[in-house]
């Protein structure tokens, strides 16, 4: 069933099977691989890279938000996205979004060519970021973020309601529904052990906006099964990722490109044979 995500300049069908958003990190401190690409060049060809390895979108970020992060300034942030958007990523023939919780940053990304934002902020600023979406007619990515993470025991029912009031604050402001997608916030908002509670029912969130993401990739909930570290995480990634096919994920955000590709193939194989 053809379902599309609308962004700046084009759609993205969702209904064609789950996608795969492939992390650019342009930052000397991400929490897996901080420094590796901070160069335009590198980051161009981590991108390249990661395209011809099956992802439908690529993600950059200029500010690392691992736990514990010190925020730079929109300035720091922008000069490290800015030449890697000039040098040439919006032309490798997929969306790219720009991972960012500064208004003025996704401005400045979508005048050269950004096609989506990706917001983890849980819409800290609703009315400026609202006026640039309709602007831009960009996608949007409203991840589910508290300003302090919670003790009590939550799960994608309890944080449904939340994701809806934001959805409705932004539809209100004059964005449409189908350029959002929601994201569950994995490792922001809550205790590690919460994420699993999240993932357990997160068919609940299917069907807000124009559909759902999930970015499990190398977090320390993972870390916690496996006892690995964050660049030893991609097959418990994999694993993940191909038990989210069937819980109504349309985009998965991962490094390892070509190993969740055939996790994602596979489950999806499974799927259509046991349907």
């Amino acid at each position: 069933m053809t379902r599309w995500w609308r962004l700046r300049g084009r759609q993205l069908d969702l209904g064609a099977g789950t996608r795969l958003m492939g992390i650019v990190n342009i930052t000397p401190d991400s929490f897996s691989d901080g420094g590796r690409y901070l160069a335009p060049d590198q980051a161009l060809k981590r991108a390249e890279e990661l395209v011809a390895a099956g992802a439908d979108l690529i993600d950059v970020g200029g500010e690392s938000t691992r736990p514990g992060y010190q925020p730079v300034s929109v300035d720091v942030e922008w000069e490290r996205i800015r030449p890697v958007l000039q040098g040439g990523i919006t032309r490798l023939g997929v969306p790219v979004s720009v991972d960012t919780q500064k208004t003025e940053v996704a401005r400045r990304a979508l005048d050269h060519g950004a096609h989506i934002i990706n917001d983890i902020s849980g819409l800290a600023d609703v009315e400026s970021m609202a006026r640039v979406l309709t602007e831009y007619g960009a996608g949007y990515v409203l991840m589910y973020n508290l300003a302090e993470p919670v003790a009590t025991p939550i799960s994608s029912r309890t944080i449904r309601p939340w994701l809806e009031e934001r959805l409705m604050r932004l539809t209100q402001a004059g964005a449409a529904s189908t350029q959002i997608v929601v994201d569950p916030g994995l490792g922001f908002a809550y205790n590690v052990e919460n994420n699993w509670a999240v993932l357990e029912d997160l068919e609940t969130l299917a069907g807000l906006g124009a559909g759902l993401l999930v970015g499990p990739s190398r977090k320390r909930f993972l870390g916690q099964v496996t006892g690995r570290g964050p660049e030893d995480r991609d097959v418990a990634t994999a694993a993940l990722a191909a038990l989210l096919v069937g819980k109504g994920v349309d985009i998965l955000r991962v490094h390892s490109v070509a190993m969740a590709k055939d996790a994602v193939r596979v489950a999806e194989r499974w799927g259509r044979h046991n349907g």
